[in-house]
């Protein structure tokens, strides 16, 4: 296994580990199937569990996307996205192209998703700023509460370029050519 050592903000030592690493760690049992992980830069974070009402708005707006994306684009659902050596994470829904590699990267992903409730800073914050280095072209981020929804879009090095707030009743169309028309509403989800 390679790992890399860093000095952190207070300069003591760490350890970052690889996706691959991570994988590796999760096919000899040293990661539990059930555990809920993302690794942010080569560091395991914990992901919090989901209420029911995360849940109820996720389950909704993946049965509402299986029905209007085009019969050749996936529907993943908390899939493992790797963007980059260091960071994998696993967003509640990414809208993809099937291929036969072994791991979802961030040059496939069409839309990616985010349902959020307690964990709104960390996905608007930290995880939009890791999306858009990584590229992906549209980052959405649903606040379950709210029912509003936060999109990224002109992905850059610093962030994203265009980041519009948007209400239940406003229509919502990704911005990619292969989901033209693909249109809805939050307030269409009941």
């Amino acid at each position: 296994m390679n790992v890399m050592v860093t000095p952190k903000a207070d300069e003591l030592p760490r350890r970052l580990f690889t996706v691959e690493d991570a994988f590796r760690m999760v096919e000899t049992g040293i990661i539990g199937p059930d555990e809920r992980l993302e690794l942010i830069e080569g560091e395991f974070v914990q992901v919090n569990a989901k209420n029911n009402f995360h849940q109820h708005v996720q389950n909704r707006l993946t049965r509402l996307l299986g029905r209007l994306v085009p019969d050749d684009v996936e529907v993943g659902v908390e899939p493992t996205l790797k963007l980059d050596d260091f960071t994998f994470v696993e967003p509640d829904i990414v809208l993809y192209r099937y291929s036969e590699a072994p791991r979802l990267t961030a040059d496939r992903a069409m839309l990616v998703i985010e349902v959020s409730d307690s964990s709104i800073g960390f996905d608007l914050g930290l995880k939009a700023s890791l999306m858009a280095r990584s590229g992906i072209a549209e980052y959405w981020v649903v606040n379950a509460q709210a029912l509003e929804v936060t999109i990224h879009r002109e992905p850059r090095a610093d962030g994203y370029g265009a980041i519009r707030r948007l209400g239940s009743t406003d229509p919502l169309e990704p911005a990619h050519p292969d989901l033209a028309g693909l249109t809805f509403r939050l307030a269409d989800l009941g």
